[in-house]
């Protein structure tokens, strides 16, 4: 292996090592990557906020209203926390009825994740206003991975890889 290719920068997300391979890099999925974690941990997270920001209400003072949104987001750190551990709960159910029996328990949460938060996407593109776009780029950030990934599959050189 040459010290270019040993160094070279590897990514979790199938859509960035979609755009490695095309440059001629490396597409094998790398679980190390700081700046994609956080970049995907803040997208859930602000996802997550918007979503249920949609259901306070309207027409309080606006030092209520920046209580409310202050303290909402320590609530929905712990909505995650109990999605988290539903989710492991899901995993081991799935396991138990066969699904999920060859796939690792991070990447079965990353599913459950992942469609957790599309699913609070789409509620936000349905609502419609500004946090709708937000709602939006996210869906279609999802479809060009799962599009990227799909493309990686029927790569045969990718195939193996893990």
């Amino acid at each position: 292996m040459s010290e270019a290719t040993s160094v070279a920068p590897r990514f979790y997300f199938a859509l960035p090592r979609l755009l490695a391979r095309w440059r001629g890099g490396d597409p094998t999925r790398a679980e190390r990557n700081g700046s994609e974690a956080w970049i995907g941990g803040i997208a859930t997270y602000g996802i997550s906020y918007l979503f249920f920001l949609q259901f306070l209400p309207n027409g309080l003072s606006p030092w209520l209203n920046g209580l409310i949104m202050v303290a909402l987001a320590f609530v929905v750190l712990l909505v995650w926390l109990v999605l988290l551990y539903v989710n492991s709960l899901l995993i081991k159910g799935a396991r138990l009825g066969g699904i999920f029996g060859s796939i690792p328990d991070r990447r079965a949460q990353s599913i459950l994740i992942g469609t957790t938060v599309t699913a609070m996407a789409w509620t936000l593109v349905q609502r419609g206003g500004s946090m709708s776009e937000i709602g939006a780029i996210w869906i279609v950030a999802v479809t060009m991975n799962l599009i990227a990934a799909a493309l990686l599959a029927l790569n045969h050189e990718s195939r193996g890889r893990a």
